[in-house]
């Protein structure tokens, strides 16, 4: 006969969890590695497939998501009831807002990250997206991101022709569009006017104009539209030919104040301007040409913008 007592559990003489847990808050079966990519901003937008060649800030525009994968290894199949619970932290007035989608997740996922509020200037990537295992365990947090409307599809289609006693050429209505969907969101950002006299300049007709440094038209703002003049002094152009062109390129990089971006180049806008001298009728003519191109200018490389706006024909 022995006096031995018998355990009360299969746990009890080792002193661990109970095979079937009845008291809350019951020790979680599943304890996997949690990474979360960063945030990355493609240059134009993208909702998915943006990598860190394409990334040009760690900012997402209001409005509009990106998708972040979210790594979760192994995988909490296993154990039912348990799960990964995703949100966005730091969020704030000045920090900005933003939103995660699905909130819980179980296994590797390519969530989806939305821009709220916009972040005021001198508080850029203090949101972040945080994973918690179901008991409130952080398990990570990922680098800090902005919310901030860029710029992008720029455009220049016809304003109006001109043709006075001193000057000809056309005029070009400069347009663009937010990233978000909403034009005012850009009032943080500025957007300037590279242009580069190094294609053809045929002297005559026209004078010769020898080595010129970039023309920049300085930052304006990014929320206000303009109208761009291409013209030329009749006084540089010889009225009796021969024919030929002058040529320019040019194009367009912005800053955010909220993410604090600089000289970055605004996707898809460039452009090819052209005055042409030509003899019609006997008459000796005049007429200019702006269409989208694919630019380089210096560092900076953008493609086509959209627009191809061709003044009157000017009798010299």
């Amino acid at each position: 006969m022995s006096d031995d007592k018998k355990p009360t559990s299969p746990s009890a003489r080792s002193g661990g969890t109970p095979a079937v847990c009845v008291t809350a808050p019951c020790p979680l079966k599943c304890n996997p590695a949690v990474t979360i990519d960063p945030v990355r901003r493609g240059n134009p937008y993208a909702a998915l497939g943006v990598t860190s060649g394409d990334s040009i800030s760690a900012s997402i525009p209001p409005s509009n998501g990106y998708k972040v994968k979210v790594t979760v290894n192994p995988s909490m199949s296993s154990c039912p009831g348990e799960y990964i619970e995703l949100s966005i932290v730091n969020g704030s007035g000045d920090n900005g807002s933003a939103t995660v989608a699905p909130t819980r997740i179980t296994t590797t996922t390519e969530v989806v990250i939305t821009g709220g509020n916009q972040t005021k200037p001198g508080h850029k990537e203090k949101l972040k997206v945080e994973a918690r295992l179901s008991d409130g365990t952080i398990k990570a947090t990922s680098a800090g991101f902005t919310v901030c409307a860029h710029p992008l599809n720029y455009r220049d289609p016809f304003h109006s022709d001109i043709d006075t006693p001193r000057k000809v050429g056309v005029a070009v209505a400069d347009d663009w569009d937010s990233d978000s969907g909403t034009f005012a969101d850009l009032d943080k950002t500025k957007i300037s006017e590279l242009v580069d006299y190094v294609g053809a300049n045929d002297s005559p007709p026209f004078t010769a104009r020898g080595a010129m440094a970039f023309n920049n038209s300085g930052y304006l703002p990014g929320n206000q539209k303009t109208v761009d003049s291409h013209s030329m002094g009749r006084a540089g152009i010889t009225v009796t030919g021969p024919a030929g062109i002058s040529e320019a390129s040019q194009l367009c990089i912005y800053k955010c104040e909220r993410c604090g971006v600089i000289d970055i180049v605004l996707p898809n806008s460039g452009f090819l301007r052209t005055h042409t001298v030509f003899k019609s009728g006997g008459v000796w003519k005049h007429k200019t040409n702006k269409k989208g191109a694919a630019v380089t200018i210096g560092v900076h490389t953008t493609g086509a913008g959209a627009g191809n706006a061709t003044s009157s024909d000017h009798n010299l």
